[in-house]
């Protein structure tokens, strides 16, 4: 299984994600920066070093600086290659999909996801294999930093950007699951930053991650226990890369990961109002924060090469998806898990309140998540197919199909980092959102 998008590349490693590949890909992105230095990272995937010497072996070939991080979260990659200037940053990373994928995401110049025309641009590149080698007086240099030289700049902005002496005068007791990925090493200095108590679980960085990476309920076992146990005020789940994150409060409820933005976005709003950028697959939950704040929103297509070129475009002061994926551009132009707990944090320190206070606060819909395996081929055919099964309401197509009623909306897309049909309802209704769901599933499982 491949998938090749703007965003870059991600697969099954052995049968489809070779170094080969890889090669091909970063000798693209290499030709892509015209030389310039690249910033390297990855996670903990136990493949992660062979494709990371991969990366590294066709980046200095095309007479590119690499500028090697080693395990490092995306957002303190992307934090980097803005700081140093370089000319982009590549991550090896599969982010939320399980240990058997991988991929590479390229960063541009500014710290964020490529665009989608300069995503384009590296894909014209790589399948034209309009990459040059450099000979040898222009082979690039390999650097690997000292981790004081990226890890303290990072959350010394951190610390200047949020509130931490709320955060630290108000000692919480923190549990959060890094999953065994990048964010494992660095969680400690997260917490010395912020001041509060923490309580790692799954924080050796072996690759060998000890449930799905994917920030979500039916993932936050471990993390509920150990809030019950200890009583602690807040527990947070992670991705591999650091990009996204759930929660579960202080009542041991492991929320939904549409939560995170939501409330992120109460706190930031009532502070500075401004445009929000969202995703068709994201809860109205969002959309009622903004409305309340006075606020405008706009929705675009899922993916941060969508997100953050409507965040240009619009000057949005946040930006999230329902993955549990937030941003806030005056900090970063990434989905930050680090910067997203801190406000988190921020908000319950300086509002007093619990965080199943906060979360109690927001509007309540219900939401189900489904997916199906879908090949390529079939693809389009299935959604045009399923566009007649809506026939008779009005159909968003910004992204795969949406339809809206007065209690919720239901969305059929196609995904973007696996071979599959995403299926998406939220109603007032938890019966009725699962309703519309399974109708969905069957229609497709007819047409596949």
């Amino acid at each position: 299984m491949l998938k090749i998008g703007i965003s870059g590349v991600r697969g099954i490693v052995g049968p489809s994600m070779t170094p080969t590949l890889v090669m091909d890909f970063a000798s693209a992105f290499g030709a892509f920066v015209d030389r310039k230095p690249v910033v390297l990272a990855r996670d903990t995937r136990v493949h992660g070093p062979m494709l990371r010497a991969a990366c590294v072996s066709a980046l200095l070939s095309s007479g590119c600086d690499v500028i090697d991080l080693g395990i490092c979260p995306s957002p303190i990659l992307q934090k980097t290659v803005r700081r140093v200037k370089a000319g982009g940053g590549l991550a090896v990373t599969a982010g939320h999909n399980d240990i058997q994928w991988n991929a590479l995401t390229f960063i541009g110049p500014d710290g964020a996801s490529l665009n989608p025309f300069q995503g384009q641009e590296v894909l014209d590149l790589y399948h034209l294999r309009d990459f040059e080698k450099a000979a040898t007086d222009g082979l690039g240099r390999l650097s690997t930093p000292p981790e004081s030289s990226f890890i303290d700049p990072y959350f010394d902005d951190l610390r200047a950007f949020v509130d931490a002496d709320s955060v630290r005068q108000a000692r919480f007791k923190v549990v959060i699951d890094a999953c065994a990925g990048a964010a494992a090493p660095y969680l400690r200095r997260f917490a010395e930053a912020l001041g509060f108590d923490l309580i790692p679980i799954n924080d050796e960085p072996n690759g060998f991650f000890p449930h799905d990476p994917e920030p979500r309920p039916r993932n936050a076992a471990q993390t509920v226990s150990v809030v019950r146990a200890i009583g602690a005020e807040a527990g947070f789940l992670l991705s591999s890369d650091a990009g996204r994150v759930s929660l579960v409060s202080e009542t041991t409820e492991a929320l939904s990961e549409e939560f995170t933005f939501p409330l992120i976005a109460d706190a930031i709003l009532s502070r500075r109002c401004g445009p929000v950028i969202t995703t068709y697959s994201t809860s109205r939950m969002i959309e009622d924060v903004a409305r309340a704040h006075h606020c405008p929103l706009s929705r675009t297509r899922v993916g941060p090469a969508h997100v953050f070129l409507a965040v240009g475009q619009d000057d949005a002061v946040l930006a999230g998806e329902g993955s549990g994926a937030v941003a806030a551009p005056a900090f970063q132009p990434a989905f930050d898990a680090f910067l997203s707990m801190a406000l988190v944090l921020e908000t319950m320190a300086r509002s007093g309140k619990r965080l199943s206070a906060l979360v109690g606060q927001l509007p309540r819909y219900h939401i189900v998540k489904e997916k199906i395996y879908c090949p390529a081929s079939r693809l389009h055919g299935v959604i045009g197919g399923l566009a007649k099964a809506f026939h008779g309401r009005d159909i968003d197509t910004g992204d795969g199909l949406r339809a809206e009623d007065k209690d919720g909306w239901v969305q059929v897309r196609a995904s973007g980092t696996e071979p599959m049909l995403r299926i998406i309802a939220e109603d007032k209704s938890r019966d009725r959102a699962r309703a519309k769901v399974d109708k969905i599933l069957q229609t497709v499982e007819q047409m596949i």
